[in-house]
């Protein structure tokens, strides 16, 4: 008896200590490996299904397509701010499948594995929603450049107030990473411009160094991307309370509207 109790007891060890055996990886693309390792062929790079055109639509709402997202630790971000959470349950871009992200603000959110210039353009989409709908989006050569300007696009942003020492101010609701990399430049009502070349950083003042100069031609001028956070008042604060790029006119300016072209 007393043999039979010490078996099932070397039994039970045994049991409870394959249970708990964990791989821990050591770095992202060992953990991709493990995933593929136990769920073959649901990776992040699986191909998308197969799109027949006669049956696919062309997507009716807008999409956002984010260089990075704090949820993805760096990588791109596919966003639908016009459709209602967990309406879309499956999206791919160039062949890649997303995972599906935290909601932001009710907008659904999917996740890359890549930062967003990576990708190559054009972007192709495929979607599909819970009720069956499947359809298709491209984006990134639809809007040739304007050879009157040397942009692909430009939108126009009415301001809010006058803040900070008397100067125009705007909430443009785009990041500044989703406008690509640079440049942008500002045309404001009254005339004066201000070329943008980087949406990384903050910039202020001088076009060429985008640094603080009172003997400036555009002395008070002040463009923040919003790329998430901190934000601030310092010049590495490039986040802002809207999500979105904040802009001043400079000093004396009083155009209450500017035009973005990027």
């Amino acid at each position: 008896m007393k043999i039979l109790k010490n078996i099932l007891l070397i039994c039970l060890v045994f049991s409870f200590s394959t249970t708990w055996a964990v791989e821990v990886p050591e770095n992202r693309d060992q953990c991709l490996a493990i995933c593929d390792k136990y769920f073959p062929g649901t990776s992040g790079t699986t191909p998308v299904d197969p799109v027949t055109p006669t049956k696919a639509k062309v997507f009716p709402d807008p999409i956002t397509f984010e260089r990075t997202s704090d949820q993805g630790n760096g990588a791109a971000a596919i966003l639908f701010r016009s459709t209602r959470d967990g309406w879309i349950n499956y999206v791919s871009v160039n062949g890649e499948v997303a995972r599906k992200g935290v909601s932001y603000k009710g907008a659904s959110v999917f996740l890359l594995l890549k930062s967003g210039d990576t990708y190559a353009r054009p972007l192709k989409f495929v979607i599909k929603t819970n009720d069956g709908g499947l359809y298709t989006a491209v984006s990134g050569s639809a809007s040739p450049v304007d050879p009157t300007t040397g942009y692909t696009n430009k939108e126009t942003f009415t301001s809010y107030g006058e803040r900070n020492g008397g100067r125009k101010a705007w909430r443009i609701p785009k990041r500044g990473d989703s406008l690509g990399s640079g440049p942008v430049k500002f045309v404001f009502v009254s005339g004066k411009t201000f070329t943008v070349k980087s949406t990384a950083r903050n910039c202020r003042d001088r076009e060429d160094t985008c640094n603080r100069d009172s003997s400036a031609d555009m002395d008070g001028f002040v463009f923040k991307p919003g790329n998430g956070r901190p934000n601030g008042e310092g010049d590495s604060d490039i986040g802002t309370a809207h999500g979105g790029i904040y802009l001043h006119a400079p000093y004396g300016d009083k155009s209450n509207t500017v035009t973005m072209y990027w």
